[in-house]
């Protein structure tokens, strides 16, 4: 037990000490001259002999390039959210303004399916502007749910996007205006950093996905139905006059449950012929564009689901991606020639997905199995792989820059 003195004295002693004043410590710092939240990004050093971007959807990321080589020389992060999956969808640039524009899907990697993610986002999707210094953030504008397809007039005065929005059909199944999904039309200058103003939306088909523009200003748009088995011609200028809708083949009725399902789509040079491509049927099919009539003479089957093809400069060669099985195709459109077509290995590349021409080689960007890097494989003239190259998770774009952009 405590005696009650030392218990006292040690009270006093305790509330004496309490009340000595802390001393006063004055701190001194220097102002600040830096920048506030300064961007440390390595600036791209541009090959000299061309690059192209690529847009990888499922690493959040866009990769550079070197067309030289066939092989990345930079790669950085986009999209808004930190966390979750942005889903870059595709790319397009100015380089004039040494900016490029990609889409944002947020992809449900959840979902199961044909398309698997691919067009069931519940979430609005996004045109972000990059910086082709060094591909950071520059501005970002708000479009719809799923996001298809972006592309870039050829006077750079006009974004437009798709909606491949099979959501919006599954969930509106007897009311096909409803079902129908917009394009959208961005000003490219109008893509700031905050506030920029809403794009022009567009009702145009179910679930369209590849958009064709006219040169050089895009008065009109040729676009991929796939949900109703059509193309549709869109007039960019009057937006608000009718969209013709032409049936890709024979016995269209409905939509919702495509026989063809076109998907993808090239111009020729001229602009005189779209190469439409479908996903179901496994045909490309040729479109007059003064006609606006398909030619079903033409029409080229192939064994696999073809994607994004291209035309070669002069017009009488078309190359054809498809998938399962993965090759690609190559067709001569003066009919001297039969198709050859070249299979991959799947060490050289899983799921073709588009084909583009930069540095006088063809590269092949491959999709992969959605959980491991895909690829992008260049070709020579005689379709021979000379070289293959690890991208992000799911690439699928290829966009080539000017040669000798710095």
């Amino acid at each position: 037990m405590i005696p009650k003195r030392f218990f006292f004295v040690g009270l006093v002693a305790a509330v004496l000490g309490g009340c000595t004043p802390d001393p006063k410590v004055t701190y001194d710092y220097a102002p600040y001259t830096g920048t506030a939240y300064p961007n440390r990004a390595k600036p791209i050093a541009w090959p000299a002999g061309g690059a192209a971007l690529v847009s990888n959807s499922y690493s959040d990321t866009v990769s550079v390039v070197d067309v030289l080589t066939g092989k990345p020389i930079y790669t950085r992060p986009v999209g808004r959210n930190p966390i979750d999956l942005d889903g870059p969808h595709h790319i397009v640039a100015d380089p004039s303004r040494r900016v490029a524009f990609i889409a944002l899907a947020y992809p449900r990697v959840s979902v199961s399916g044909p398309h698997a993610s691919h067009g069931s986002s519940l979430i609005p999707g996004y045109v972000q502007k990059l910086s082709l210094d060094d591909l950071s953030i520059l501005g970002s504008v708000r479009v719809e749910n799923n996001p298809g397809d972006i592309v870039i007039s050829e006077d750079k005065s006009r974004i437009v996007v798709s909606h491949f929005d099979l959501e919006r059909a599954t969930k509106n199944p007897t009311n096909i205006d409803a079902a129908r999904a917009d394009l959208a039309v961005v000003d490219p200058a109008q893509v700031l950093e905050s506030g920029s103003p809403r794009p022009t939306f567009i009702p145009t088909c179910v679930a369209p996905h590849a958009v064709v523009l006219e040169k050089p200003d895009a008065k009109r748009a040729w676009v991929a139905c796939y949900g109703e088995d059509s193309i549709a011609i869109v007039d960019l200028v009057d937006t608000t006059a009718p969209v013709k809708r032409i049936p890709v083949g024979p016995n269209v009725s409905g939509f919702g449950n495509p026989s063809y399902g076109p998907y993808s789509a090239s111009m020729s040079p001229d602009q005189s012929t779209i190469a439409f491509c479908d996903k179901d049927s496994r045909d490309v099919r040729f479109f007059d564009v003064a006609s606006e009539s398909f030619d079903a003479s033409k029409t080229v089957t192939t064994l696999g689901s073809p994607l994004f093809p291209k035309f070669s400069d002069d017009g009488k060669t078309l190359w054809i991606p498809t998938q399962q099985p993965d090759a690609i195709v190559e067709v001569d459109l003066t009919g001297v020639k039969m198709p050859v077509t070249k299979n991959f290995v799947s060490t050289d590349c899983v799921s073709p997905h588009v084909v583009e021409r930069a540095g006088g080689k063809l590269f092949v960007v491959c999709e992969g199995d959605l959980k491991s890097p895909g690829s992008v494989v260049a070709l020579d003239d005689s379709l021979n792989v000379v070289s293959t190259a690890p991208l992000g998770v799911y690439p699928d774009a290829f966009y080539p820059l000017p040669p000798g952009f710095q």
